[in-house]
């Protein structure tokens, strides 16, 4: 079984990329990434080149002061996640899942119907479909918390069962368009911290994710 200080590094990373893939970039998440200096304290699990690349690509971003650097990456968050044309990378998992590419597909009342078999919440903006990759990060993040807390494995297999039935399937295809489309070194960046937190559980907690057909 995974030890208990990788989780909690999983568990800082997960909670980390939920604020960046989330929420619109801010000061705040900007000023805290320098602070930690997040090039140098990022926890050292993940996959070890996407994760090297990824932190690189942030810290010559963070180089550049907030107002200067946030007007790259307010209209850049845009594009790749709200619109108003269509969104280069989606963020939720069902327009990847489903054939006409819908939003709130069954893939996304599966998740629900989940989440309430096994008394997940999170709290959504304006109605956000909850199969956005942030609020599942955040999911994982919740889980391996409380199975820090307990000690029993319960938590883990539920995050086991989150991540090789809802997120796994339709991540990768996620990451190559963020990574293909983003304009800037920030999300790049982001990109790869996310593929090598996710490569990294699926390794460290020896998953099997189904394998689903992906539409987007």
């Amino acid at each position: 079984m995974i030890n208990h200080d990788l989780l909690a590094f999983y568990q800082a990373q997960a909670n980390i990329l939920y604020h960046a893939l989330y929420f619109e970039p801010g000061d705040y998440l900007l000023d805290q990434l320098r602070d930690i200096e997040v090039w140098d304290s990022w926890p050292q699990s993940g996959e070890p080149e996407l994760r090297a690349q990824g932190l690189a690509r942030l810290q010559e971003c963070l180089r550049q002061d907030n107002a200067t650097l946030l007007t790259q990456l307010k209209p850049d968050f845009t594009q790749l996640f709200v619109g108003p044309q269509m969104p280069t990378a989606l963020p939720w998992g069902s327009p990847y899942l489903h054939e006409k590419r819908l939003l709130c597909g069954p893939s996304t009342e599966a998740l629900a119907a989940f989440m309430n078999h096994y008394g997940i919440s999170v709290k959504t903006d304006n109605k956000e479909p909850i199969d956005h990759i942030g609020l599942m990060l955040s999911m994982v993040g919740q889980l391996f918390g409380k199975e820090m807390q307990d000690k029993d494995g319960v938590h883990l297999g539920v995050a086991k069962a989150l991540l090789e039935q809802h997120l796994l399937p339709w991540s990768g295809r996620f990451e190559t368009l963020m990574l293909e489309h983003a304009d800037s070194g920030y999300y790049q960046g982001i990109a790869l911290l996310t593929a090598s937190v996710l490569a990294g559980l699926k390794s460290d907690l020896e998953l099997n994710p189904v394998s689903l057909s992906l539409y987007q």
